[in-house]
């Protein structure tokens, strides 16, 4: 059994996109909630 290279700097390349989207959809799930908290908050009487 050999090491394909080729294909294995490939399927590399495969995650490391991946795992950046899977970043960034996080991100975006982060700011949605921060917003809803930021707007939907109670406001306090003082």
């Amino acid at each position: 059994m050999r090491l394909q290279v080729e294909a294995f700097l490939t399927s590399l390349q495969l995650m490391a996109k991946g795992m950046l989207g899977i970043f960034a959809v996080m991100l975006v799930i982060m700011g949605v909630i921060a917003l809803l908290n930021r707007f939907t908050a109670e406001k306090k009487n003082s």
